[in-house]
């Protein structure tokens, strides 16, 4: 598998260095976003944003239209659980006309997932109609779809999708953490 690029979303708290500790030893990692001054700018090349709204659609088009790979992988902020080997079991499904494989747990996991150059006309064609869903985008798109099954073999209990936007979530993430990394938050 090629050297994809990763964004990663800017996010306000201590999760988003779980999320650059994993990918960044299977990819270089690019933060995506508005912000100019943050403190993972310092050390990390950081994309802006290409396109006035903030969401994860602009932060992929802007990536794909900044990056000299033919392939990112996109990963939200709050997932600091994300599995290194899911990782590049999804990476070694993008191959031939696919324009992105996506895991499929319970719906599409737009936000952990890889994405070529070849989506970026439609991409664009949504951002120019205000369309700013990345599920709305798949439909337009040659997508391969990943199912539990075959994750399970490389996440077991499948907490790479585990996100962490409340304070109840973050409580839990702790105990998953605890389970799947050495490392705390």
């Amino acid at each position: 598998m090629r050297r994809n690029k990763l964004i990663i979303e800017i996010s306000g708290n201590r999760m988003i260095d779980y999320v650059i500790s994993t990918v960044s030893e299977l990819f270089p990692v690019y933060v995506s976003g508005k912000e100019t001054s943050n403190r993972y700018i310092e050390d990390k090349f950081f994309i802006p944003d290409l396109y006035p709204a903030s969401t994860p659609l602009v932060g992929l088009y802007s990536a794909l239209k900044t990056v000299e790979q033919e392939a990112v992988f996109l990963i939200s902020g709050d997932m600091p659980l994300a599995q290194k080997g899911l990782i590049r079991f999804l990476g070694s499904k993008l191959s031939g006309n696919i324009d992105a494989v996506v895991p499929f747990y319970e719906m599409p996991q737009t936000t952990f997932a890889f994405y070529k150059k070849s989506c970026l006309n439609v991409i664009q064609e949504a951002l120019k109609n205000n369309i700013f869903s990345l599920k709305t985008m798949l439909r337009k798109l040659k997508v391969r779809y990943i199912y539990e099954k075959e994750m399970r073999k490389f996440d077991k209990d499948l907490v790479s999708f585990f996100n962490i936007n409340t304070p109840a979530q973050l409580e839990i993430g702790k105990k998953l953490l605890d389970v799947n990394r050495s490392d705390k938050f």
